[in-house]
Order: C-alpha cells, then structure tokens, then sequence
C-alpha cells in the first residue's frame, strides 16, 4: 500500500514539475482553460446576485385594491381582515383617501387642491405585497381579490413580472448551456493536449510497453498533469473572476444607487470554490483518459 501511495506522489510531483518547467505552452493552455471556466463563474455570480436583490427589491409586483368612494369603515375592516389572514398575501399597507390626495397635491405642487373640490376624488387603497413572483399566480390572486366587497379595481403590473420572471428563468437556462459547452471545450483542449504530449513519447511508451509496463503505469503522468492543469486553471479562473466581481462593483453600485437601490456582485465563496476546483479537475482528467486510452490502444511496440 506505501508503494502505491509512493507511486501515485511521484507522478504527482513528477507532473507539476514537468508542467513548471514549460512555462509558456503551459501557461496558453492554462489560460484557455481558464477563460473555459471564468464566463461561466462569471455569469453564475452576477444573475445570482441579481436574483438575491430582486428577492429584496421594494419595487415587487404589488397588487393595489382601489376602494369604491362609498366604502365606509366596516367595508375595509373586512378588506383589511381578509388581506390579514390571506395566506399567498406577504404583506399590505392601507392608503387613506386624504392622505393620497396630500401627498398628490406635495408631489405635483399643487397645494390648496382639495379646497377648490366638493370632495374628495380620490379612493381608499390597500397596496398588497403577494409572497410569489409567478406570473400565473398573481393573475389568480389579482381576481381573487378583485371580488373583496367594495373593491372597484384590482391593479397590477403584470407585464413587468412576466418579463421579470422570464428574465430569470432564461439566465438561468443560459449558465447551464454556458457551462455545458465550455465544459466540452475543457475536456477537448485536454484531450489534445495530452494527445500531442503522447505523440511525443511514442517510443518512450513503445520502450516502456517492451519491458512490461501496464496501461496504468504508462498512462498516471499524464492523468497527474490534467489533474495539475484542472487545479491551476481553476485557481486562474478564480482570480480572473475576483478581478471581475471587484472591477464591475463600483460602477454597479454607483447605477443602482441612481435609483435608491444598494446592488454589488458577490464573491466566490470558498465551497463554491472547492466545487469549481473538483469540477476542472474531472474534466481535464476525463478527456486525459480519454486521449490516453484511445492512443494506448493504437501504440504497439515494433
């Protein structure tokens, strides 16, 4: 078992070693795995972002219940009770007719507005903030509430949710297709470049195949040196992405800020991490295995 062991560190440091002192093909092949992992960290953190300040934005489709003007107390009592106990309801606000028309005549100038009128033209409102983003079932909570007694209109921006929602759910689509093919493209850049390494050495595995040595003998180095490409491409693309994520911060912030909002792209955290580095590693050694097993089989000593 210690002989095993040995083994597998010899190639490992044999590898790393080999892979150093190559430094500028090393470092084009590195580079391109990198970038191959960088677009999609990238991507995965801004629309994770994104999704973590949109589940805090105050501007979340709300549905507001104007009131007809002769609704009298007991009729929102029973509004308010129902809204209170709803359970697809996360929260509501109720808007008092004179407190409306105030804040209209403040915000448009206008003051001394209401004493030219007879009375107030204006409708009580309960703002209600649901507890789902799904186009489909805010339509349903909308007419729901659209039919509380005295509830003259039920109005929500439905249009922003759908586009919202489907926003969304097409990023979402977007990473795992982003990742799928640059997830190919690492296993081929592998593959190619493990394939030339083994042209390279076809008599030395010629020789090696000679006095005996087993498949698995002749094909560890060349899974040790993907294993080191998958770690130090991850580590690269890491950096990349951190240099991303701190560039774009500002600017982000400073935009959101234009609109009263506080947004900034997060960092990779370290199991995220782990994950990006376990991930490269599987696939640089799987289209290792793949170009090793394929020319094993077609190199035969003469």
């Amino acid at each position: 078992m210690k002989h095993f062991i040995y083994l597998h560190w010899q190639s490992a440091v044999q590898a790393l070693l080999k892979l150093l002192r190559q430094p500028v093909s090393g470092l084009l092949t590195l580079l391109m795995l990198s970038l191959a992992l960088t677009l999609p960290l990238s991507l995965y953190l801004a629309i994770d972002s994104l999704q973590a300040w949109v589940g805090r934005l105050s501007a979340t489709p709300q549905i507001t219940l104007f009131m007809e003007l002769s609704a009298e107390k007991p009729d929102l009592a029973a509004v308010r009770s129902t809204l209170s106990h709803h359970p697809k309801i996360k929260s509501y606000y109720f808007v008092n007719k004179t407190d409306a028309l105030a804040e209209m005549e403040k915000r448009n100038q206008l003051s001394g507005l209401g004493d030219g009128l007879e009375s107030n033209p204006l409708p009580d409102a309960f703002v209600v903030t649901p507890k789902t983003l799904e186009p489909g079932e805010l339509e349903i909570l909308q007419k729901e509430l659209s039919g509380l007694p005295m509830v003259e209109l039920a109005q929500f921006d439905a249009h922003w949710a759908k586009r919202l929602h489907a926003l969304l759910g097409i990023a979402d689509k977007l990473i795992w297709f982003l990742a799928g093919a640059l997830g190919l493209g690492l296993v081929l850049v592998t593959n190619n470049t493990i394939r030339m390494q083994i042209l390279a050495r076809q008599d030395e595995i010629e020789v090696s195949k000679l006095i005996g040595a087993s498949d698995s003998f002749i094909r560890r180095p060349f899974l040790y040196h993907a294993m080191w490409q998958g770690v130090l491409a991850a580590l690269i693309a890491w950096g990349l992405t951190y240099w991303l994520v701190y560039a774009a911060n500002p600017a982000i912030s400073e935009f959101a800020m234009l609109y009263g909002e506080q947004l900034s792209l997060r960092y990779l955290s370290p199991l995220e991490l782990a994950v990006t580095i376990g991930l490269a590693i599987a696939l640089t050694v799987l289209g290792a295995r793949l170009a090793t097993n394929h020319h094993l089989r077609a190199i035969e000593p003469r």
